[in-house]
């Protein structure tokens, strides 16, 4: 081969190195340079809420729109039958539910319950009970649940009413023994003050 030759490829050679080298500036190195994200700028969206009246109340200050309550509107209402016989109920369960250890504080507890002569009687009752059945770390007591009541009579006029209540005892002995028995026990009501008070109590055989 001729230097002529040599020559000619050579140059060939060069330019098509050339060629290459200028690809690989312009395409790619720009596609492995690092992109930045473009910069966006926002702007805020701001909600305009429609004016309200700032001198109205809230719902706390005042009721809305609702009608006042006169209390003297109600009917008042007139103790019956039917309240003096759960008053009675109650008051049976009391009464006979009580024991040496709480010292038959159950018929103090009464007392208002009670018309002058019941409270005597209850009086005298307690102070028998306390000699025969003092507590001396033997425990003695009674417990009492209401089965049911009848109104036997009930007339507002005259202010006298009497109700019989059923009741389930439960007897606790100072020996630890135990008797349980039903027994009814009769109330007998008086109108006083427009209050109804227990006059007297008599447990039925």
């Amino acid at each position: 081969m001729n230097n002529h030759k040599k020559l000619g490829i050579f140059i060939v050679i060069v330019g098509l190195l050339i060629i290459a080298a200028i690809i690989y500036f312009i395409y790619f190195r720009r596609s492995f340079a690092p992109t930045t994200a473009p910069v966006v700028n926002t702007v805020p969206i701001v909600q305009i809420l429609p004016v309200t009246d700032t001198s109205s109340t809230t719902p706390s200050d005042r009721p809305r729109n609702y009608q006042q309550y006169d209390i003297s509107q109600e009917d008042s209402h007139t103790t019956n039958a039917n309240d003096v016989a759960k008053l009675a109920s109650a008051f049976a369960e009391r009464l006979g539910s009580y024991s040496n250890q709480s010292n038959y504080s159950n018929f103090e507890d009464l007392n208002i319950f009670m018309t002058d002569s019941m409270r005597d009687w209850a009086k005298n009752y307690v102070e028998k009970m306390r000699q025969e059945n003092p507590y001396s770390g033997s425990y003695y007591g009674v417990t009492t649940k209401a089965v049911s009541t009848e109104v036997e009579s009930f007339n507002d006029a005259l202010g006298s009413a009497e109700v019989i209540i059923s009741t389930q005892r439960r007897e606790l002995n100072l020996d630890g023994g135990e008797n349980n028995y039903q027994q009814n026990l009769r109330l007998t009501f008086v109108k006083e003050s427009d209050q109804w008070l227990v006059d007297g109590a008599y447990w039925l055989k």
